[in-house]
């Protein structure tokens, strides 16, 4: 685990309330309005902020209800992906995020929408198998399944159908 990340989760776990954390099973904290963040040479490349968390030490894995993500280049917000619920894996940094999964693209206000998202840390990707909705001043792009950086630049969508929509 990095550095910065092995600090950053040492906080959230400090968040934790004490009498939710007596209802979590063995190997397995409570999280409450936690952050997360990864960087690289003394830049965030992105932050997770979520509202309630559990940790599975175990397992590496972390469950967030809430999500928010937030992907920075520059110290800029480049993108910010909000859903419903996540898993992140501490291993690799990689996460699922589930259920009216947003991307908001902050340099050229693009927007995308699906059920279930994918990203890697390792790769700088996020993609899905699932329906995709992309949104961009009166332009529609749908699709089933892309690939894309987080910011939206650089996207590859399969299965395309693109139109203008009404004024």
């Amino acid at each position: 685990m990095k550095q910065p990340l092995a600090l950053l989760l040492l906080a959230a776990l400090a968040a934790c309330s004490a009498e939710k954390s007596r209802e979590a099973a063995a190997g397995v904290s409570l999280l409450e309005n936690f952050s997360m963040a990864e960087s690289l040479a003394g830049s965030s490349r992105w932050r997770l902020d979520s509202a309630l968390g559990r940790l599975d030490e175990k397992k590496g894995v972390i469950a967030f209800e809430s999500p928010k993500i937030k992907f920075y280049e520059g110290g800029r917000v480049t993108s910010e992906i909000t859903a419903l619920s996540g898993v992140l894996q501490m291993k690799d940094n990689s996460a699922e995020l589930t259920d009216d999964v947003v991307i908001d693209a902050k340099r050229d206000g693009m927007q995308l929408k699906t059920t279930k998202l994918y990203y890697s840390s390792a790769r700088g990707k996020v993609w899905t198998e699932e329906p995709v909705t992309i949104y961009k001043g009166r332009t529609v792009i749908k699709g089933r399944g892309f690939t894309a950086n987080p910011d939206l630049s650089e996207i590859e969508i399969q299965r395309q159908e693109t139109r203008l929509s009404g004024t």
